[in-house]
């Protein structure tokens, strides 16, 4: 039994074989009836991109993330890594510059005083620790508002310019020119969250909200 299959194997590879290297053979050579490559207006001749085939990958769950800058590893599938979502703009900051006062108030609108305190400073430096989960979210553009005196509505006495620059040096280490140009940029000044939203409009008389 072993003989006939062995026998009927070699028949059947007698027979294919040769269709085969012909059809290798035209492969390699082009074929005889390949058309000529087409060429331009000037005689030249135009090639075209060869075609690309895309590897399936292994039937695998995709367990590790595809590299963002190497090529794709074939035949180990992978997933893509969503970037995480910027830590939101707060939309007023009336209500975040409320909670820098009590502790900042004083240097802000006392000249005599020399340097904002330590408590004063670790206020003022939440404005720049700012992290995706942290639903108090802070902003380092509202402290504009302390430079350009919009934060005078909070106070009981106007805030000392040179003081409002001195905050920021001494506790973020900003320089006052660079502060006071920053605040002051009209392109800069668009993006600045206002102090208190605006107010919704109030109904006409006889309507109700």
């Amino acid at each position: 039994m072993a003989k006939c299959t062995l026998i009927a194997l070699l028949v059947a590879f007698a027979i294919i074989a040769p269709s085969l290297l012909h059809q290798s053979a035209a492969a390699r050579d082009g074929g005889a009836t390949k058309a000529p490559a087409p060429s331009s207006a000037n005689g030249e001749v135009v090639l075209h991109p060869t075609a690309t085939y895309e590897i399936p990958d292994l039937p695998l769950p995709a367990i590790i993330p595809c590299p963002p800058v190497f090529p794709k590893i074939p035949f180990i599938p992978c997933y893509n890594e969503t970037p995480p979502a910027p830590a939101p703009r707060p939309m007023e900051c009336g209500p975040k510059l409320v909670m820098l006062m009590p502790s900042c108030s004083g240097f802000l609108t006392n000249s005599s005083s020399r340097a904002p305190g330590n408590e004063c400073c670790e206020a003022v430096n939440r404005f720049i620790n700012v992290t995706d989960s942290d639903p108090n979210t802070f902003d380092l553009l509202c402290l504009c508002h302390i430079i350009n005196g919009d934060v005078n509505q909070l106070l009981t006495a106007p805030v000392e310019h040179a003081h409002a620059l001195s905050l920021l040096q001494t506790c973020l280490g900003i320089d006052p020119n660079t502060a006071s140009g920053n605040c002051n940029n009209d392109q800069l000044r668009e993006h600045i969250p206002p102090m208190d939203l605006p107010k919704p409009p109030t109904p006409a008389p006889g309507k109700k909200a």
